[in-house]
């Protein structure tokens, strides 16, 4: 995979934390994965079990946590973080909007997490396929 010396790098000139580069790492695999499978066009225009399509699928899952993330959480996000920068004794009377936000975005959340675990079971697959 030659993009992870170029990971590298940039992580050492912008200062990402290792976490993050792990991450990038993880999702640039499934897409070089899918590079890599690419010569099995024929699977892929007979239908979508083509490994370079699972592999490609797998991608799109992990990655569209963060678009999730930024168009159906924003709202929720956006008003915990407000209602945590107002004053503890205002924050007692809106209790009951905070306990409904923070129980929305655990809601949010628990689906968020299932993106990457698709991504990894269909990854999973497309490696044993």
């Amino acid at each position: 995979m030659n993009a992870a010396p170029g990971l590298l790098q940039s992580r050492l000139e912008s200062d990402i934390s290792s976490a993050t580069l792990a991450k990038q790492w993880r999702k640039l695999a499934f897409f070089y994965l899918a590079w890599c499978v690419r010569s099995e066009s024929s699977k892929f225009i007979q239908g979508i079990a083509g490994r370079s399509a699972l592999y490609c699928s797998a991608a799109a899952l992990t990655l569209s946590l963060v678009p999730y993330t930024i168009i159906v959480m924003r709202k929720t996000n956006a008003t915990l973080i407000e209602k945590a920068k107002i004053d503890p004794r205002l924050a007692e009377k809106e209790g009951g909007e905070i306990d409904t936000l923070v129980r929305s975005w655990i809601s949010l959340n628990s689906f968020r997490s299932l993106l990457p675990l698709a991504g990894g079971v269909v990854g999973i697959v497309a490696a044993f396929s």
